[in-house]
């Protein structure tokens, strides 16, 4: 298996007019804005990713994707909720089972990160991290201090741009789950199926190198489902729309992409899953 390949695709979208939109806080991302994640809406932290999530300019469309990909099965929304916890004083923590660590994210810097994405009237502020759900924000302050912390071996281009879902898997779950990623064309054709197969229970994101059938190049998305045929996946850069590949296209551009999936009966059925964390 050829070396896993990092994606790093940032978000760019037109600004649309903003003047005048506004919530109890004064602020209001644009992706907010036009879903209307604002007004009271707001879930804030609630160990759950049940909001709309929006790449800010920081290229970890990896992580949002591996972490959207966990939150569509039942076994990765516990893995979720069961990684955050709040502390007495407001603070919360992200425990990575897969590393054993634990970051605390405090108020005061989820609230920094919050704004440093959020626009007003008087204009717009460079937009680092992700908008829309709280809970995704909070997840990827702590993958930023564990990378920046540099103990666990884990492959960035530069801080949070540029890694694989695949080892997003392994630092958020434990022994029992078993991960994998494929890249060449009988350990893609193998994932697919088995995904197909056992997508109730799996979590999978597509890695795309060079793009094909309207996917983006360098870029990563989440898989949602896999019928008749069809794969349902999810862009980070605004994971409230679902994008439909015909599987001929994905067959017919084996090579342009690889596949990451994380499934607990991984381990009896797949041979060639590597091992990353010792």
């Amino acid at each position: 298996m050829e070396a896993i390949n990092g994606v790093n695709n940032i978000y760019q979208k037109d600004t649309p007019k903003t003047v005048g939109y506004n919530d109890k806080r004064g602020l209001v991302s644009t992706p907010e804005m036009l879903y209307g994640l604002f007004g009271g809406k707001d879930k804030g932290v609630n160990g759950k990713i049940d909001e709309g999530v929006f790449q800010g300019n920081i290229g970890d469309c990896w992580l949002l994707s591996g972490i959207l990909s966990l939150s569509y099965t039942e076994e990765g929304s516990k893995l979720i909720k069961d990684a955050i916890s709040k502390n007495p004083d407001g603070s919360y923590n992200v425990y990575f089972q897969g590393a054993d660590k634990t970051y605390t994210i405090s108020q005061d810097e989820l609230d920094s990160a919050n704004k440093s994405s959020f626009l007003s009237g008087a204009g717009i502020t460079k937009s680092e991290y992700s908008t829309g759900d709280d809970d995704m924000l909070l997840i990827e302050l702590a993958m930023e201090k564990l990378i920046e912390e540099n103990e666990v071996p884990i492959e960035t281009g530069d801080g949070l741009t540029g890694g694989s879902a695949y080892y997003l898997y392994q630092l958020f779950t434990n022994d029992v789950v078993g991960y994998a990623n494929g890249d060449d064309s009988d350990e893609i054709k193998s994932l697919l199926n088995y995904y197909e197969m056992y997508q109730e229970s799996s979590a999978a994101t597509i890695g795309v190198l060079d793009g094909f059938s309207g996917l983006e190049d360098d870029h990563a998305y989440a898989i949602k489902s896999y019928e008749n045929g069809i794969m349902t996946i999810v862009n980070p850069w605004d994971s409230t729309e679902d994008i439909k590949i015909k599987e001929k296209d994905l067959l017919n551009n084996i090579g342009d992409y690889d596949i990451s999936i994380a499934d607990s009966d991984l381990e009896e059925d797949m041979t060639w899953e590597e091992e990353y964390y010792a």
